[in-house]
């Protein structure tokens, strides 16, 4: 749990750090185009009309403070942006007259300023109203910045939602996996202890293999599981010792058998994905002490494509339907979506499994 909770506070970090480099390269970008947008202007008014363009640093002034009102704009809609309705529409009506007055006031206190640094000798006395009017255009700047935040922060949000849905999935993941490590029957280790135990009393040759079957088995759940892959020859060793251990609780007339075919190399599964099925045939269809008992695993394996079926004999219970087989879809889902096919069949006293497995 404590590895669980690391790990969500690391995630937030990065989530944080990744959204921060975000806005500040946004701004960056608005940084440059604002600055385009000054030098344009400047160069139309003075290639029209050389007399009326203002002193260099009224524009300079006039672009660092556009930068500094973008990031007061931007940081206030941040704090309305997650707000209830009313409390964002206010907010955003809020955000509108600081920009708007900090704006005009500024233009107002320059051209009133009576200094060579922002205006001509010859300009007086401009009226707060006459600067107020001819401000308008910054009320179309500002929906755009208003405009171009918005969709910023929606990409933000998306991009957030994206990565916690990404986060769910791994997490669904460790759980559907911890719950199959869970469900692995307890009942098949207790009466494999008996049968060990059986064995024992009777000095059975059969004793040491079975030993060594359960400790093949066991090691696997708690040791091997714990990877995100496993070799596919692993799995299949996994499923051979459990069969091999179950069947001792069987006659000997009892037909059970295991046949993989297909060449095995280096390809790699999601572990404790198949035991479940045929854990399930033995579970359903195969009662003890009755003769007409009967199983077939098939493995084929051909390059990355698996073929894998379990026929058993059936007594009229529904094995398609239990917890353990819904962890082994959702598994399936999660892991192989679009890579495989599940059918799961019942009739004549008899179940069928069979699953196509893309591992590529």
């Amino acid at each position: 749990m404590q590895h669980n909770n690391k790990y969500h506070s690391i995630s937030i970090k990065e989530d944080q750090q990744q959204e921060r480099r975000f806005w500040l390269k946004s701004f960056f970008v608005y940084v440059v185009l604002e600055a385009v947008l000054q030098a344009t202007t400047y160069l139309i008014e003075y290639s029209q009309c050389k007399k009326c363009v203002l002193p260099i640093t009224f524009y300079i002034c006039h672009y660092i403070l556009s930068l500094l009102l973008a990031l007061i704009m931007w940081y206030l809609l941040s704090l309305f942006s997650r707000q209830s309705t009313w409390k964002l529409v206010l907010g955003n009506i809020f955000v509108f007259l600081v920009y708007y007055f900090l704006y005009a006031g500024y233009i107002y206190a320059a051209l009133n300023s009576e200094s060579d640094f922002f205006v001509w000798p010859e300009i007086k006395n401009v009226s707060f109203r006459r600067v107020a009017y001819g401000s308008w255009f910054s009320i179309g700047k500002y929906v755009l910045l208003l405009a171009a935040f918005y969709l910023l922060n929606f990409y933000v949000e998306y991009r957030k939602a994206a990565r916690q849905r990404l986060q769910l999935a791994v997490l669904n993941k460790d759980m559907q996996l911890n719950l199959l490590k869970l469900q692995l029957n307890p009942h098949f280790y207790f009466n494999t202890l008996n049968n060990l135990y059986g064995l024992s009393r009777s000095s059975n040759q059969q004793l040491i293999p079975a030993l060594n079957q359960l400790e093949n088995i066991m090691q696997y759940v708690i040791t091997d599981c714990n990877k995100a892959r496993v070799s596919l020859r692993e799995e299949i060793q996994f499923l051979k010792s459990y069969v091999e251990l179950e069947r001792l609780r069987y006659e000997e007339k009892t037909r059970i058998d295991f046949i993989d075919e297909g060449s095995i190399g280096s390809q790699q599964i999601v572990p404790l994905l198949l035991i479940q099925f045929v854990e399930n045939a033995f579970k359903h269809g195969m009662k003890e002490k009755q003769q007409q008992n009967w199983m077939k695993v098939l493995i084929q394996v051909n390059n990355n494509h698996i073929l894998f079926k379990v026929e058993n004999s059936n007594y009229g219970s529904s094995p398609s339907q239990g917890i353990g087989i819904t962890s082994v879809q959702n598994l399936l889902n999660l892991q192989y979506e679009g890579k495989h096919t599940l059918e799961m069949a019942g009739k004549d006293k008899q179940f069928s499994v069979t699953l196509k497995l893309d591992l590529s």
